[in-house]
């Protein structure tokens, strides 16, 4: 039986750039970095439907992520349960060697 990995759990930046990377790039850690640049010669309307976008980005974002903890959380049962079975595995290993070495014992007596 092969050993199981613990899941990767990225940092917060890592999870949110690569979530709203998908949902709106503007947004991510670099991409916020460029807008007032980007937008400085942006209007009020234009300014408005933009925050409308950013708001509905925000939203998306979230179902997202709660897509993410979902998924990680089963990620982390299963590694929990498939790491418990491994140790009961070795132990009931060593359990019947010790067994078979008494028992071998026992016949050499006899």
């Amino acid at each position: 039986m092969t050993k199981t990995d613990p899941p990767r759990i990225p940092t917060g930046q890592e999870l949110f750039d690569s979530i709203m990377e998908h949902i709106e790039p503007e947004l991510t850690s670099q991409g916020v970095k460029k807008l007032a640049e980007t937008y400085k010669n942006e209007t009020p309307a234009d300014q408005a439907t933009r925050k409308q976008r950013y708001e509905l980005a925000f939203e998306r974002y979230e179902q997202a992520y709660q897509g993410y903890l979902d998924t990680l959380q089963a990620q982390v049962e299963r590694y929990r349960h498939e790491s418990f079975r491994q140790v009961e595995l070795e132990d009931q290993n060593k359990e019947q060697s010790v067994m078979q070495r008494l028992q071998q014992s026992i016949f050499q007596i006899a």
